[in-house]
């Protein structure tokens, strides 16, 4: 019996058969329930696979649409739970706030390539203010390739963008992180770690879903003195990920980074300060 396969006599669907019905993949299927946000009915006392019914069609693809809007878990999770309509209506207009301010950071630039393209602005010196990095693809080198993208999907909750079929690249993506691409290490030692600092919406709660989903947190939440609140994650080769945002103590020590505490952002989807 495949993970496909519908159970006709108990009208019960395998998580393959199911995931397909609802819009989700497999690997969101077992990380919600690991995070008991969306648990199988049963599971095969032999095989261990999981079952779902048709009454849970209704939360699954409830979740499948809320998660395509980028809506974080904890907020999915109260609405499942039975919020009230005024409670309901006001996750959703956070929500649309933190789109919105995204919105805004995205105008500000489309505002300054715009003002780039006018001809009259173009100055014999524009070369240098026009060379910018675009875009940010980090490079992890791992052990095996297919271990790291179970890891990544299930226990971090990214998205498999694409791999190649010699299995010698796979690209992955989460939030504004479009692509994080992973590639096999050859040497005879274990790769060397990585590290590197993302800035996140709720570090409490994504650390509580993290360490739920079966990640592993190194260092859990916490105020540290540099003004930020964070916690730190690390995958199967010891590459790790701080996951932060600011807190008020970051203004008290903005000159720490050479900037005064009206042009320094606690909120990093803020919009910039204009100069």
């Amino acid at each position: 019996m495949d993970d496909d396969h519908m159970d006709d006599q108990s009208g019960r669907w395998q998580i393959g058969r199911f995931a397909e019905l609802v819009g989700l993949s497999i690997p969101q299927l077992r990380r919600y329930d690991r995070l008991r946000l969306l648990e199988p009915d049963g599971r095969e006392a032999r095989s261990g696979y999981r079952y779902y019914t048709r009454g849970q069609t209704g939360a699954a693809r409830a979740i499948a649409l809320l998660r395509s809007l980028d809506m974080p878990i904890a907020d999915i999770r109260q609405i499942l739970a039975g919020t009230g309509d005024a409670e309901r209506r006001q996750l959703f207009r956070d929500h649309r706030a933190r789109l919105e301010a995204r919105l805004d950071e995205v105008r500000r630039l489309l505002a300054a390539v715009d003002t780039l393209t006018q001809e009259d602005t173009m100055h014999a010196d524009a070369q240098t203010e026009m060379t910018a990095w675009l875009h940010l693809m980090p490079r992890l080198p791992v052990t095996d390739i297919d271990r790291s993208i179970a890891y990544y999907q299930e226990a971090l909750g990214f998205r498999l963008a694409w791999r190649t079929t010699d299995g010698t690249l796979a690209a992955l993506s989460s939030g504004d992180i479009e692509m994080l691409l992973l590639v096999p290490w050859r040497g005879d030692s274990p790769p060397p770690a990585q590290s590197a600092y993302v800035y996140v919406e709720d570090p409490d709660a994504l650390c509580a879903e993290y360490q739920q989903a079966g990640a592993d947190v190194v260092d859990p939440v916490a105020s540290r003195p540099y003004g930020m609140r964070d916690f730190v994650v690390r995958d199967p080769d010891g590459h790790r990920f701080t996951l932060g945002r600011g807190e008020e103590r970051l203004r008290e020590v903005a000159g720490h980074y050479g900037l005064t505490p009206e042009t320094i952002a606690v909120d990093p989807w803020l919009p910039r300060p204009r100069t």
